[in-house]
Protein backbone atom coordinates (compact mmCIF):
# COMPACT_ATOMS: atom_id res chain seq x y z
CA UNK A 1 0.00 0.00 0.00
CA UNK A 2 1.84 3.24 -1.40
CA UNK A 3 0.48 6.41 0.80
CA UNK A 4 1.73 9.49 -0.20
CA UNK A 5 2.06 10.96 3.79
CA UNK A 6 3.53 13.97 2.77
CA UNK A 7 0.34 14.90 1.15
CA UNK A 8 -1.60 13.60 4.19
CA UNK A 9 0.45 15.91 6.42
CA UNK A 10 0.39 18.92 3.95
CA UNK A 11 -3.69 18.07 4.21
CA UNK A 12 -3.25 18.08 8.35
CA UNK A 13 -1.54 21.50 8.10
CA UNK A 14 -3.93 23.09 5.89
CA UNK A 15 -6.59 21.94 8.25
CA UNK A 16 -4.63 24.15 11.06
CA UNK A 17 -5.79 27.00 8.63
CA UNK A 18 -9.24 27.55 7.94
CA UNK A 19 -9.35 30.85 5.91
CA UNK A 20 -6.64 28.90 3.91
CA UNK A 21 -8.18 25.67 3.62
CA UNK A 22 -11.50 27.63 2.78
CA UNK A 23 -10.11 29.58 0.08
CA UNK A 24 -8.57 26.69 -1.14
CA UNK A 25 -11.44 24.11 -1.56
CA UNK A 26 -9.78 21.85 0.94
CA UNK A 27 -10.81 18.63 0.95
CA UNK A 28 -12.18 17.53 4.08
CA UNK A 29 -13.58 13.63 2.94
CA UNK A 30 -11.10 11.10 5.37
CA UNK A 31 -11.41 8.31 2.50
CA UNK A 32 -10.66 10.80 0.05
CA UNK A 33 -7.79 11.60 0.92
CA UNK A 34 -6.28 8.52 1.47
CA UNK A 35 -7.21 7.68 5.76
CA UNK A 36 -9.25 4.28 4.88
CA UNK A 37 -8.80 2.39 8.39
CA UNK A 38 -11.04 2.51 10.93
CA UNK A 39 -8.50 1.45 13.45
CA UNK A 40 -5.23 2.43 14.99
CA UNK A 41 -2.35 1.34 13.50
CA UNK A 42 1.59 1.70 14.30
CA UNK A 43 3.08 4.60 12.58
CA UNK A 44 0.20 5.68 11.24
CA UNK A 45 -1.76 9.34 10.90
CA UNK A 46 -5.00 10.00 12.46
CA UNK A 47 -7.40 12.04 9.96
CA UNK A 48 -8.04 15.31 11.55
CA UNK A 49 -11.82 15.08 10.29
CA UNK A 50 -12.84 11.92 11.61
CA UNK A 51 -12.12 8.36 13.23
CA UNK A 52 -9.95 6.88 10.20
CA UNK A 53 -6.42 6.41 9.88
CA UNK A 54 -4.12 6.08 7.06
CA UNK A 55 -1.52 3.07 8.24
CA UNK A 56 1.54 2.60 6.07
CA UNK A 57 1.80 -1.20 5.81
CA UNK A 58 -1.35 -3.55 6.23
CA UNK A 59 -1.37 -6.47 8.63
CA UNK A 60 0.09 -8.83 5.69
CA UNK A 61 3.34 -6.96 5.30
CA UNK A 62 4.76 -8.89 8.33
CA UNK A 63 7.33 -10.51 7.38
CA UNK A 64 11.56 -9.80 7.93
CA UNK A 65 12.75 -12.69 5.36
CA UNK A 66 15.65 -13.23 7.54
CA UNK A 67 15.13 -16.59 8.45
CA UNK A 68 16.80 -20.08 7.45
CA UNK A 69 16.42 -20.32 3.53
CA UNK A 70 15.15 -17.31 3.21
CA UNK A 71 15.34 -14.04 1.21
CA UNK A 72 14.01 -10.76 0.69
CA UNK A 73 10.77 -10.66 -1.24
CA UNK A 74 9.04 -8.08 -3.96
CA UNK A 75 6.08 -6.73 -1.69
CA UNK A 76 7.88 -4.85 0.54
CA UNK A 77 6.22 -1.93 3.00
CA UNK A 78 8.87 -0.43 5.62
CA UNK A 79 10.75 -2.72 6.58
CA UNK A 80 8.59 -6.20 6.34
CA UNK A 81 7.38 -7.85 3.26
CA UNK A 82 4.62 -9.43 2.68
CA UNK A 83 6.26 -13.32 1.87
CA UNK A 84 9.65 -14.30 1.17
CA UNK A 85 11.67 -15.80 -1.78
CA UNK A 86 13.28 -18.81 -0.72
CA UNK A 87 16.52 -21.23 -1.77
CA UNK A 88 16.66 -23.25 -4.06
CA UNK A 89 14.90 -26.92 -3.17
CA UNK A 90 12.75 -24.72 -0.98
CA UNK A 91 8.85 -23.21 -1.17
CA UNK A 92 6.93 -20.68 0.31
CA UNK A 93 4.10 -22.49 2.86
CA UNK A 94 2.36 -21.56 6.04
CA UNK A 95 4.70 -18.64 6.53
CA UNK A 96 7.84 -20.06 5.59
CA UNK A 97 10.44 -21.38 3.54
CA UNK A 98 9.93 -24.93 3.62
CA UNK A 99 11.65 -28.02 1.56
CA UNK A 100 9.81 -29.01 -1.46
CA UNK A 101 8.03 -31.81 -1.03
CA UNK A 102 7.93 -34.35 -3.89
CA UNK A 103 5.03 -35.10 -5.55
CA UNK A 104 4.96 -39.20 -6.21
CA UNK A 105 3.46 -40.25 -9.42
CA UNK A 106 5.79 -37.76 -11.47
CA UNK A 107 9.35 -36.57 -11.99
CA UNK A 108 9.52 -33.41 -9.81
CA UNK A 109 13.43 -33.02 -9.86
CA UNK A 110 14.08 -34.02 -5.95
CA UNK A 111 15.58 -37.28 -6.70
CA UNK A 112 18.86 -35.40 -6.93
CA UNK A 113 18.49 -35.52 -2.84
CA UNK A 114 18.49 -39.73 -3.29
CA UNK A 115 20.76 -42.55 -4.45
CA UNK A 116 20.23 -46.12 -5.42
CA UNK A 117 19.22 -47.92 -2.83
CA UNK A 118 17.78 -45.59 -0.13
CA UNK A 119 14.16 -46.40 1.11
CA UNK A 120 12.04 -43.83 -0.70
CA UNK A 121 8.98 -42.78 2.14
CA UNK A 122 5.25 -41.33 1.12
CA UNK A 123 6.55 -37.73 1.68
CA UNK A 124 9.07 -38.30 -0.89
CA UNK A 125 11.97 -38.13 1.12
CA UNK A 126 14.60 -40.96 1.22
CA UNK A 127 16.55 -42.11 3.78
CA UNK A 128 19.34 -44.92 4.68
CA UNK A 129 17.00 -46.24 7.71
CA UNK A 130 13.36 -46.69 8.51
CA UNK A 131 13.08 -43.13 10.09
CA UNK A 132 10.38 -42.44 12.81
CA UNK A 133 7.67 -40.81 11.81
CA UNK A 134 8.17 -41.95 7.79
CA UNK A 135 6.50 -44.58 5.96
CA UNK A 136 8.79 -46.37 3.49
CA UNK A 137 7.16 -47.15 0.73
CA UNK A 138 10.18 -48.76 -1.77
CA UNK A 139 13.48 -48.85 -2.67
CA UNK A 140 15.26 -45.91 -4.96
CA UNK A 141 16.44 -48.27 -7.94
CA UNK A 142 16.94 -45.45 -10.62
CA UNK A 143 17.68 -41.80 -11.03
CA UNK A 144 18.02 -39.74 -13.85
CA UNK A 145 18.68 -36.05 -13.93
CA UNK A 146 16.69 -35.75 -10.88
CA UNK A 147 14.27 -38.07 -12.11
CA UNK A 148 13.92 -41.38 -9.81
CA UNK A 149 12.13 -44.45 -10.16
CA UNK A 150 11.33 -46.62 -6.17
CA UNK A 151 10.56 -50.41 -6.43
CA UNK A 152 7.93 -52.59 -4.36
CA UNK A 153 10.07 -54.16 -1.59
CA UNK A 154 8.27 -57.41 -2.40
CA UNK A 155 7.02 -59.40 -6.12
CA UNK A 156 3.01 -58.26 -6.01
CA UNK A 157 2.45 -61.76 -8.46
CA UNK A 158 4.32 -64.16 -9.08
CA UNK A 159 3.13 -67.01 -12.13
CA UNK A 160 1.24 -64.49 -14.09
CA UNK A 161 1.71 -64.23 -17.47
CA UNK A 162 2.49 -60.39 -19.34
CA UNK A 163 0.01 -61.08 -21.97
CA UNK A 164 -1.43 -60.37 -25.51
CA UNK A 165 0.71 -63.33 -27.27
CA UNK A 166 0.72 -62.34 -31.04
CA UNK A 167 -0.20 -59.11 -30.08
CA UNK A 168 2.20 -55.90 -31.30
CA UNK A 169 1.11 -53.11 -29.54
CA UNK A 170 1.43 -50.48 -31.85
CA UNK A 171 1.98 -47.28 -29.43
CA UNK A 172 5.06 -49.62 -27.78
CA UNK A 173 8.60 -49.61 -29.52
CA UNK A 174 9.59 -52.50 -30.36
CA UNK A 175 13.06 -53.02 -29.27
CA UNK A 176 14.56 -56.12 -31.08
CA UNK A 177 17.97 -55.16 -29.82
CA UNK A 178 19.38 -55.70 -25.91
CA UNK A 179 21.53 -52.40 -26.73
CA UNK A 180 18.34 -50.47 -27.46
CA UNK A 181 16.04 -52.06 -25.09
CA UNK A 182 18.22 -51.26 -22.32
CA UNK A 183 18.17 -47.00 -23.23
CA UNK A 184 14.11 -47.56 -22.29
CA UNK A 185 12.90 -45.91 -19.32
CA UNK A 186 9.49 -44.85 -20.00
CA UNK A 187 8.20 -46.66 -17.42
CA UNK A 188 4.76 -44.21 -16.44
CA UNK A 189 4.28 -44.03 -20.42
CA UNK A 190 4.49 -47.70 -21.61
CA UNK A 191 2.24 -49.17 -18.60
CA UNK A 192 -0.34 -46.42 -19.86
CA UNK A 193 0.07 -47.48 -23.61
CA UNK A 194 -0.41 -51.19 -22.28
CA UNK A 195 -3.85 -50.81 -20.06
CA UNK A 196 -5.32 -48.46 -22.48
CA UNK A 197 -4.91 -51.46 -25.38
CA UNK A 198 -6.66 -54.45 -23.45
CA UNK A 199 -8.37 -55.21 -20.26
CA UNK A 200 -6.80 -57.05 -17.00
CA UNK A 201 -7.16 -60.64 -18.85
CA UNK A 202 -5.86 -59.43 -21.57
CA UNK A 203 -2.89 -57.54 -19.87
CA UNK A 204 -2.45 -59.03 -16.51
CA UNK A 205 0.81 -57.76 -15.70
CA UNK A 206 0.23 -54.23 -16.22
CA UNK A 207 -3.21 -54.00 -14.31
CA UNK A 208 -1.67 -56.05 -11.45
CA UNK A 209 1.03 -52.74 -11.12
CA UNK A 210 -1.28 -50.11 -11.93
CA UNK A 211 -4.24 -51.52 -9.41
CA UNK A 212 -1.00 -52.05 -6.67
CA UNK A 213 -0.78 -49.63 -3.56
CA UNK A 214 0.57 -50.10 -0.60
CA UNK A 215 -1.92 -50.36 3.17
CA UNK A 216 0.25 -47.78 4.92
CA UNK A 217 -0.03 -44.95 1.19
CA UNK A 218 -3.12 -45.39 -0.41
CA UNK A 219 -2.87 -42.56 -1.30
CA UNK A 220 -0.85 -43.43 -4.25
CA UNK A 221 -3.09 -45.68 -5.68
CA UNK A 222 -2.63 -45.60 -9.53
CA UNK A 223 0.74 -44.00 -9.46
CA UNK A 224 2.38 -47.61 -9.58
CA UNK A 225 3.42 -48.98 -13.40
CA UNK A 226 5.26 -51.65 -14.43
CA UNK A 227 9.45 -50.62 -14.65
CA UNK A 228 10.70 -50.03 -18.35
CA UNK A 229 13.85 -52.44 -18.97
CA UNK A 230 16.65 -49.54 -18.42
CA UNK A 231 15.73 -48.97 -14.62
CA UNK A 232 15.61 -53.26 -14.26
CA UNK A 233 18.68 -53.07 -16.25
CA UNK A 234 20.48 -50.59 -13.51
CA UNK A 235 18.87 -52.46 -10.63
CA UNK A 236 20.28 -55.64 -11.28
CA UNK A 237 24.09 -54.34 -11.65
CA UNK A 238 26.24 -55.79 -8.78
CA UNK A 239 26.41 -53.27 -6.52
CA UNK A 240 23.30 -51.92 -7.39
CA UNK A 241 21.50 -55.69 -6.73
CA UNK A 242 23.89 -55.89 -3.31
CA UNK A 243 22.51 -52.75 -2.06
CA UNK A 244 19.14 -52.95 -2.82
CA UNK A 245 18.41 -55.95 -1.69
CA UNK A 246 20.01 -55.26 1.43
CA UNK A 247 16.85 -52.21 2.04
CA UNK A 248 14.72 -54.67 1.16
CA UNK A 249 15.59 -56.97 3.82
CA UNK A 250 15.71 -53.59 5.96
CA UNK A 251 12.29 -53.08 5.16
CA UNK A 252 11.78 -57.19 5.61
CA UNK A 253 10.81 -57.47 2.08
CA UNK A 254 11.41 -60.45 -0.30
CA UNK A 255 14.95 -59.96 -1.53
CA UNK A 256 15.55 -60.49 -5.02
CA UNK A 257 17.25 -64.06 -5.59
CA UNK A 258 19.08 -64.36 -8.87
CA UNK A 259 17.00 -66.40 -10.68
CA UNK A 260 13.91 -63.91 -10.15
CA UNK A 261 12.83 -62.53 -13.41
CA UNK A 262 11.00 -58.98 -13.37
CA UNK A 263 8.73 -58.40 -16.30
CA UNK A 264 9.41 -54.77 -17.77
CA UNK A 265 7.13 -52.67 -19.72
CA UNK A 266 9.56 -53.17 -22.91
CA UNK A 267 8.35 -54.82 -25.36
CA UNK A 268 10.50 -56.94 -27.64
CA UNK A 269 8.11 -57.90 -30.84
CA UNK A 270 4.59 -59.24 -30.56
CA UNK A 271 5.60 -62.77 -28.64
CA UNK A 272 7.91 -61.28 -26.49
CA UNK A 273 8.90 -58.83 -23.96
CA UNK A 274 11.88 -58.10 -21.96
CA UNK A 275 12.89 -58.51 -18.46
CA UNK A 276 15.50 -58.78 -16.28
CA UNK A 277 17.16 -61.76 -13.49
CA UNK A 278 20.64 -60.87 -11.82
CA UNK A 279 21.64 -64.40 -13.24
CA UNK A 280 21.16 -63.75 -16.76
CA UNK A 281 23.54 -62.58 -18.89
CA UNK A 282 23.55 -58.89 -19.19
CA UNK A 283 21.56 -59.01 -16.47
CA UNK A 284 18.17 -59.07 -19.26
CA UNK A 285 16.40 -61.54 -21.16
CA UNK A 286 13.42 -61.74 -23.29
CA UNK A 287 10.95 -63.81 -22.60
CA UNK A 288 7.48 -65.19 -23.72
CA UNK A 289 4.51 -62.88 -23.27
CA UNK A 290 1.79 -65.69 -22.11
CA UNK A 291 5.37 -67.48 -20.25
CA UNK A 292 4.03 -68.46 -16.58
CA UNK A 293 6.18 -70.03 -14.25
CA UNK A 294 7.41 -69.28 -10.25
CA UNK A 295 10.30 -67.36 -11.03
CA UNK A 296 8.74 -64.45 -13.45
CA UNK A 297 7.21 -61.72 -11.23
CA UNK A 298 5.51 -58.28 -11.07
CA UNK A 299 7.58 -55.58 -9.04
CA UNK A 300 6.00 -52.09 -9.43
CA UNK A 301 8.01 -49.18 -9.37
CA UNK A 302 7.17 -45.31 -8.77
CA UNK A 303 8.70 -42.71 -10.05
CA UNK A 304 9.28 -39.14 -8.03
Amino acid sequence: MNINFNFLLLGTSLSLIPQYAAAQCAEIDCLKLGYTKLQKCNGGLKCPFGEYWACPCDDSYKYTCSGANEQPGTDKCGDKYKSCNCASGYEWKDGKCQLKRTVLGQCTGQAKNCSIGQILNSDGTCSNDISSGKTPIGVVIYIDNGCGQAITPFPIANNLIWGGMGNDIPELTNYTSWSKAIEDKNSYENTKKIIQTGDSNTYPAAWAAINYYPETAQETKGLWHLPALRPIYFMLQTSNYKKINNTISKLNGTTIPANEVIFSSTEHNSNEVWGGCYQCGYETTSINKDAMNKNLSVRPIIEF
